[in-house]
């Protein structure tokens, strides 16, 4: 165990959720923390089971959903590296409301649940950050409805916007899709099919560029107008 803190508290240094709190209590978290490696396909958290941790995305891309018969599912969120979950069940010590599903091989982070709630009665930064956090998590479930009253286009552009980030190349902009087409068209709710034209238009038009999972973005402004519906000036 000793051997793995090293690497456990690497994870949690870079956590948004640790951000601030003192290399003490980040240490403290990590001696009562655990890896967990999990293979393409393996359900991590199942529905209506309780939640022994909150869970720190090392790397690898998980994803939340609802399962639908017969087979079908609603993918409610895709996390990567740097994202964590399982802090609402942790907070109420209720049992887990979606299924977390590993969509590659990935390592996790697992921080015992009587850590964190001690630490958040203990530790006012990492109190404020949970606030934070979960305050986010509500604005995102707001905007999530209000994006279903949304064109496919619109929830497209969206999508590319949040996750748009700098390029190597100096002024440029990529977005980089973690997971299949098939998948997003599931997220977004909407047919694959229809996705591949959406892109295809977005490029047509100027706004994207598409080499397989890599989107370079040529005109975030642009993108962002699509996004909010509004005409390009």
């Amino acid at each position: 165990m000793k051997a793995t803190i090293p690497l456990i508290k690497g994870v949690l240094d870079r956590l948004p959720l640790l951000e601030g709190v003192s290399q003490e209590a980040v240490h403290e978290l990590s001696t009562h923390s655990s890896l967990v490696h999990s293979a393409r396909g393996q359900v991590i958290v199942r529905r209506g089971e309780r939640v022994p941790s909150v869970y720190a995305v090392a790397f690898g891309t998980v994803k939340t959903r609802l399962a639908r018969p017969p087979g079908s599912e609603v993918v409610l969120g895709l996390l990567g590296a740097g994202t964590t979950f399982g802090k609402s069940a942790v907070m109420l010590d209720a049992a887990s409301q979606v299924d977390v599903v590993a969509l590659d091989k990935t390592m996790l982070v697992a921080i015992r649940a009587s850590c964190v709630l001690v630490m958040l009665e203990r530790n006012l930064r990492f109190s404020r950050n949970l606030a934070r956090a979960l305050a986010q998590h509500n604005q995102a479930l707001v905007a999530e409805l209000e994006s279903g009253r949304l064109r496919s286009a619109q929830r497209l552009a969206a999508y590319l916007d949040s996750i748009t980030e700098p390029a190597a190349e100096p002024g440029r902009l990529t977005a980089r899709l973690a997971v299949s087409k098939t998948l997003l068209a599931a997220r977004l709710g909407i047919k694959k099919e229809t996705l591949s034209r959406l892109l295809r238009e977005f490029a047509s038009e100027g706004l994207i560029e598409v080499c397989g999972r890599t989107i370079a973005i040529r005109d975030a402004r642009g993108l962002k107008q699509v996004a909010a519906c509004t005409p390009i000036q």
